[in-house]
């Protein structure tokens, strides 16, 4: 896996993860995002004002165009939160013409993986917020200025991301350690980003893009940044698991994928390809706990075979003697840990191993990736 982990790794993140955990993504990426004579990016919420080169597709425009006809759910005031402290059901009028989804219900896949975390982990799931009322799911989605893909907006409105920590004190990530943002902070992530892509040191560097790479070939966009790519899971140092809604000419709008400062090659998550990505990959996540295999619960200290601390334990170091993601519970003092071959990996380095795995078993890339692709050479 050598020839592999050199995808996702450079010199400078070693030194990088060595140090004290990042509690935003300003704090966490370290190269700068404006230089002495250039001016900051137009203001994110304003979408007439963005020069980001390669619009989104034009397949999402505001508003959402869904063969749902509408939310069943009547507000009562806006920016208000349910009152019961029972979660609200939106069971949207579908008439008979309708076709189905082509990705598993989200209410079905978040209800299965609820009824794990309630049997194995409910610390964890005790985390999960409230879904996202649906006049404030509008509200975002104007300031995007783009409507989110279907599968997106249907689990933001089951579950709103996480809590930065549960009432038992669990502030573990739900995929094992990576944390789903609520999609205010998606929002804040993705504004930040826009201050990149016009920055002559990272997004608009034309060296830097020479050496971006996507996996498969011709699915992502062979840049460090784009507005198209809308974060939902974050490791807390500056990558993320999100969805592309500008993919390049082999891709599908709404394909999930690994990006960020540390990922020149972007890579499509396998089970998270076509317009339906979120949803299967989503699906595919609760059938690997339900499986019960590759990873641990519950299972405290340094992770046999980690290498100095490098790693997963070492994105979330918290200058105290452990993980940013360990809760102070008893189920929480390990929490969800990847094991077998990728134990003490980063669970996104993890995710895009075997993604690239499987995408050179089914034939879509050939050969084995160079070896030199870092940043700046």
């Amino acid at each position: 896996m050598n020839w592999l982990a050199s995808l996702f790794s450079t010199d400078r993140k070693q030194s990088v993860r060595r140090g004290q955990a990042m509690s935003t993504t300003q704090e966490a990426f370290s190269l700068p995002t404006s230089s002495s004579g250039h001016g900051r990016h137009p203001d994110a919420f304003n979408p007439a004002a963005l020069q980001t080169p390669g619009p989104v597709s034009p397949t999402y425009t505001y508003p959402p165009q869904s063969p749902i006809s509408s939310y069943s759910y009547v507000p009562t005031s806006f920016r208000s939160r349910p009152t019961s402290l029972l979660p609200l059901h939106h069971t949207p009028f579908v008439d008979s013409m309708t076709q189905p989804p082509p990705y598993p219900p989200l209410e079905h896949t978040w209800n299965r993986l609820k009824l794990w975390l309630a049997r194995e982990y409910p610390e964890l799931g005790d985390t999960l917020n409230y879904g996202i009322l649906p006049q404030d799911l509008a509200q975002i989605e104007m300031q995007f200025g783009f409507a989110l893909p279907q599968a997106v907006r249907e689990s933001y409105l089951v579950v709103d991301g996480q809590e930065a920590e549960s009432s038992a004190g669990c502030s573990d990530g739900l995929f094992f350690g990576l944390s789903l943002l609520p999609l205010e902070a998606v929002l804040e992530e993705w504004r930040f980003w826009r201050e990149v892509d016009d920055d002559p040191q990272t997004g608009s560097n034309s060296r830097l893009r020479d050496i971006m790479r996507s996996i498969p070939d011709g699915y992502v966009r062979k840049e460090y940044s784009q507005r198209g790519w809308i974060p939902l899971v974050v490791d807390k140092a500056g990558n993320y698991i999100g969805i592309d809604l500008n993919p390049d000419k082999g891709g599908a709008v709404g394909q999930v994928i690994v990006f960020g400062r540390e990922f020149d090659t972007k890579i499509v998550l396998w089970h998270g390809d076509g317009p339906g990505g979120w949803a299967r990959w989503l699906a595919n996540f609760v059938d690997e706990l339900e499986s019960g295999e590759g990873f641990e619960l519950g299972q405290g200290g340094e992770s046999e075979g980690s290498e100095d601390g490098l790693g997963y334990e070492a994105y979330f170091f918290d200058g105290s003697g452990r993980g940013q993601g360990d809760g102070g519970g008893e189920a929480g003092s390990g929490g969800l840990r990847l094991t077998g071959e990728y134990r003490g990996l980063n669970p996104m380095e993890a995710w895009a191993d075997r993604s690239v795995k499987k995408w050179y078993e089914s034939g879509l890339i050939h050969g084995s990736p160079s070896l030199d692709e870092k940043k700046g050479k």
